[in-house]
């Protein structure tokens, strides 16, 4: 393991490592520790104590390197709310590290010790092991020194955080009527009322439809627009210049028949001579001698196979069965034994097969799954040498397209040629248009650069996706405008339509709702289920959720939902079942989640009285060359 950490390209498993002892605790932000290199320019002042701009930079650079989630937009990570949530984090621990030290809570060496020597981290086979120590602080740049301390803070933090969760304890009293409302289940009626039934009676007049326009103009303003012309260099198109002759086909089977019989299971007996730990190369010719001896005999009476098994075999479960192994796969056995069954016929017999287990005799007994043949998968095995060939050509031609496309910076047209492509041209994008026909933001946003649409110059090749690269050239620029309501009269209607109807069915559900409550009318339900909050018998969380709401101190109760999908749900309850759990994981369950929940708040109001009494200061100059 440590030499993993020592030769790794990356090491980060020991900048996880570090990392757990930087960020003690979610709630009580990013440790801020990281301050002795580097700037004395502070971003904030807590109680008259610096907070560097360094620590700030430290800090948001190692959040960057955790967040790891393919998924994770970068636009992130500049935003004024995730740089807002640094510094929090960087006060909030500087705030508790005071408050800590203010009400003295102490760890003393020999807890500082006894808490190091059991870190897993540090541990090798279950023990404290003084090399792995050394080694990551030696990584990290730190001294024994620093790194104790830091953990001797992380250590205080929790004690500190421990005095506060103590005071918390959730009784049954309270635990116990979550847990029944959890499980609780409901009797409901549903009528539904449909949005489509509205929009069929309304019609919007002209002056309607103008008086809309006008008050509502923020909505009809067409956003930047460009026309571009543009390249696709990818493996796909790559594909249809490339050839693969049978003969290629033929070796390629031939040297990965492993691969295509994957699926097809062989059953085979064998004798095995085995080779006992630390055997010399006299002890490897005995064997050698006597497995040979035995083939031989084999071979010339085949009959005696299963008596050499009982005899000589030393893999002695399989002896029981006369040497049976049943069926397997090829990718079940050691290479050398599976390479050796897979060549053979049935009933033939092998030539003898070393393996790291000793010599083995081999006899191919059936044949379960589909014969694999060349002429079967030809077809595939083009199809995989192919593709194969195009990728390396990708690979090899990127650089080469992309040097082509900025070298000659105002026409696609001499790339084009140079690799056999054709210049495309798109209908008017808006950058949200851009976004959805290349599927990547940063493509779309380099195509509505200022200086892509102000130069209309060829954009750099990006990959838009997995081995598809694009350049684009800007060839016409439409900016912002009001659209004539002309030009969008059925939109504006369309908009009208949907609005009034919507305020229509919310109206005439919630009258209805009413008119029920009073038993002023009564309605046909379509819908009566028995649903709780996990089976909700098909119906939307939305729709649960607001079910679970309703008042039922007194039944029939009745309540009114609107999905915005174009329905109005009326709702029944007509009954209530309670559950008297008594399971005592259940409840042991909810009193654990409701007493974290307590935790947080509490902890978090803590940190926020801190704060309150604390003389805060921002460097505003500071913070925004950050931002």
């Amino acid at each position: 393991m440590l030499d993993k950490i020592r030769n790794s390209t990356d090491s980060k498993l020991a900048k996880v490592i570090l990392a757990i002892i930087i960020i003690p605790f979610a709630l009580f932000g990013i440790d801020s520790y990281l301050s002795s290199v580097g700037s004395n320019v502070y971003i904030a002042k807590v109680n008259g104590v610096d907070i560097s701009a360094q620590q700030y930079q430290n800090t948001e650079a190692m959040i960057r390197e955790q967040m790891t989630d393919p998924n994770t937009d970068p636009a992130l990570f500049d935003s004024p709310e995730f740089k807002k949530a640094v510094l929090d984090n960087l006060i909030s621990t500087e705030l508790m590290n005071q408050s800590i030290d203010k009400n003295g809570f102490v760890i003393s060496n020999e807890q500082l010790s006894s808490y190091i020597v059991g870190m897993p981290d540090f541990q090798e086979n279950g023990k404290f092991s003084q090399e792995r120590y050394d080694q990551i602080v030696q990584y990290n740049n730190l001294t024994p020194k620093k790194l104790e301390d830091r953990i001797r803070t992380q250590m205080a933090t929790q004690q500190a955080k421990d005095s506060i969760n103590r005071l918390i304890y959730v009784p049954n009293e309270i635990t116990q009527p979550l847990v029944n409302l959890a499980y609780q289940k409901r009797d409901i009626s549903l009528h539904e009322i449909r949005l489509d039934d509205y929009k069929k009676k309304i019609k919007p007049t002209d002056d309607e439809v103008k008086q809309f326009y006008d008050e509502n103009t923020s909505n009809f303003i067409m956003p930047d627009r460009v026309k571009i012309e543009f390249l696709i260099y990818s493996v796909a198109g790559i594909v249809p210049t490339i050839s693969v002759s049978n003969e290629e086909a033929r070796q390629f089977f031939d040297a990965n028949k492993g691969k295509f019989e994957a699926n097809q299971q062989r059953r085979a007996k064998h004798i095995l001579f085995a080779y006992q730990p630390g055997i010399d190369f006299e002890e490897k010719a005995r064997i050698r001698d006597l497995a040979q001896t035995t083939l031989n005999e084999i071979k010339k009476s085949p009959k005696i196979f299963e008596n050499k098994v009982k005899e000589l075999s030393q893999d002695t479960e399989s002896a029981k069965q006369g040497g049976d192994l049943g069926f397997f796969s090829r990718d079940d056995m050691v290479k050398p034994f599976a390479d050796a069954v897979f060549g053979l016929k049935v009933d033939g017999l092998s030539e003898l097969v070393e393996t790291e287990f000793g010599l083995h005799i081999i006899k191919l007994t059936d044949i379960k799954g589909e014969q694999v043949s060349f002429d079967k998968i030809k077809t595939q095995i083009k199809g995989e040498l192919l593709y194969g060939k195009a990728l390396d050509q990708y690979a090899t031609n990127a650089e080469n397209f992309n040097n082509t496309v900025y070298e000659n910076s105002e026409d696609l047209s001499v790339a084009a040629q140079k690799f056999g492509l054709e210049v495309q041209q798109s209908q008017w994008l808006s950058l949200d248009d851009a976004k959805r026909f290349f599927n990547n933001d940063a493509f779309a946003n380099e195509i509505f650069s200022s200086e892509s649409i102000e130069s209309k110059t060829n954009t750099l090749a990006i990959e838009v996706s997995p081995n598809n690269l694009v350049s684009a050239r800007v060839i016409d620029f439409s900016p912002s405008a009001l659209q004539p309501l002309n030009d969008i009269k059925e939109q504006v209607v369309d908009l009208i339509i949907e609005r009034k109807s919507q305020e229509l069915i919310i109206e005439d559900g919630n009258m209805l709702v009413e008119d029920l409550k009073s038993k002023k009318k009564k309605v046909e339900w379509f819908d009566e289920l028995v649903i709780d909050r996990i089976d909700k018998q098909g119906l939307s969380d939305q729709l649960v959720k607001k079910i679970f709401q309703i008042d039922t101190r007194e039944l029939p109760a009745y309540s009114g939902f609107y999905d915005l999908k174009g329905e109005f749900f009326v709702i029944k309850i007509n009954n209530v079942v309670d559950e008297d759990v008594t399971d005592e994981l259940s409840v042991d369950l909810y009193r654990e989640e409701y007493e974290k929940a307590l935790k947080g708040a509490i902890q978090a109001a803590y940190i926020d009285d801190l704060r309150a009494d604390a003389k805060i200061k921002i460097n505003p100059k500071v913070l925004s060359s950050n931002q």
